[in-house]
């Protein structure tokens, strides 16, 4: 999710115009259910994120008038009776919390996350799973945290448990500094141990000198034990050996899913480690850097589509979205950049995000 930016480019230039003392504390506020992100967005505009000085006890109160009023509809379109979440209302609900998601990020996070989790416990209550799924979940539409906030640092837990409810799971749930820390606390192994073989590995880490070995047998498991080794050390590695480690391993994982899929007849056990692993390494690319990941992945796509591994295409990489990084899955990007819809416009399917998919 990004974060709104002080200078607001979406502001137009009348609305820019308005002089400081005409920005007041705004009266009761509603929002039509028939354009929610357009009188939102209007609302934002020209009450709150304004390029002139402002009091910051007006710029706040207004704020907080304008995100109750957004919670208010939001929770109109979905649970009234007269609608059933139908996709037409989905999507209008989605549009505006996804809105007002970043902005509660950038401005005060603290009702969004305690609404947030009333409106998740009423989607599963009423058992609105589409919407829980495909919005809430795929688009991380739960608590502010650090990752989408300045207003939270590292130090927080992140929002692991708000997922975990429907066979869903957190989309960052793979993230490594995650899992890490969650290793880092389970206190398993012994402290001794742990210590000397950290010790090696840090020693490794900034020479950059290890192999990157990466089974068929195992091969997320070696994956993981190698960016847990060799990247997410205990000890600062200069930042162009951290790439150089980065880059060692992706040179690895991409051979290895490479032999996985296209060497012999690959099995159907073979597939799944070929799907987990790709899947755990976009997730990691997307957060180290894209760039070569999102390359490769094309000719990957284009192999898999000229060997006719349709099943593998259609089953994996296309539901579970593993094309090219882009805004959903990636700090990288932003939402002016544009999603990687054409990638998955091949042999009849479309991106899982594709706005015309029926």
């Amino acid at each position: 999710m990004s974060k709104r930016k002080a200078d607001n480019e979406m502001a137009t230039a009348a609305q820019k115009s308005n002089p400081a003392d005409s920005i007041q504390i705004v009266g009761d506020i509603t929002i039509n259910k028939s354009k929610p992100l357009e009188e939102y967005q209007k609302l934002i505009n020209t009450r709150v994120a304004v390029d002139q000085i402002v009091d910051d006890a007006v710029t706040k109160e207004n704020f907080r008038k304008i995100a109750a009023a957004a919670r208010d509809v939001i929770w109109q379109i979905l649970f009234s009776d007269d609608a059933v979440a139908a996709a037409e209302s989905q999507k209008l609900a989605s549009d505006v919390l996804e809105e007002y998601k970043g902005d509660a990020c950038f401005y005060e996070p603290w009702a969004y996350n305690e609404w947030i989790v009333k409106l998740r416990d009423e989607l599963l209550k009423r058992e609105q799973l589409d919407f829980w799924r495909d919005t809430i979940v795929k688009k991380q539409l739960g608590p502010c945290w650090s990752r989408d906030s300045d207003l939270f640092d590292s130090d927080d837990v992140p929002p692991l448990e708000f997922y975990a409810h429907a066979g869903c799971v957190a989309p960052f749930a793979a993230s490594l500094k995650v899992r890490a820390a969650e290793k880092a606390a389970s206190g398993d192994e012994d402290p001794t141990a742990v210590a000397l073989d950290r010790s090696n590995s840090n020693a490794a880490a900034l020479t950059s000198d290890f192999d990157a070995t990466i089974s068929m047998e195992q091969p997320l498991g070696d994956y993981r034990d190698l960016m847990k080794r060799y990247v997410l050390t205990t000890c600062i590695v200069p930042d162009e050996i951290q790439k150089k480690n980065i880059d060692k391993i992706g040179n690895a994982t991409r051979a290895i899913i490479w032999k996985l899929l296209f060497e012999g007849t690959p099995t159907q056990v073979e597939f799944d480690n070929a799907a987990e692993l790709l899947q755990e390494y976009k997730g990691d690319a997307g957060f180290y850097g894209p760039w070569d990941y999102n390359e490769w992945i094309v000719k990957l796509r284009d192999e898999v589509l000229q060997r006719q591994m349709l099943d593998f295409w259609g089953q994996k990489m296309v539901p579970m979205e593993l094309g090219p990084c882009c805004a959903r899955d990636s700090d990288y990007f932003d939402n002016m950049d544009e999603l990687p819809l054409e990638f998955y416009d091949k042999a009849g399917f479309k991106a899982p995000f594709d706005p015309s998919k029926d």
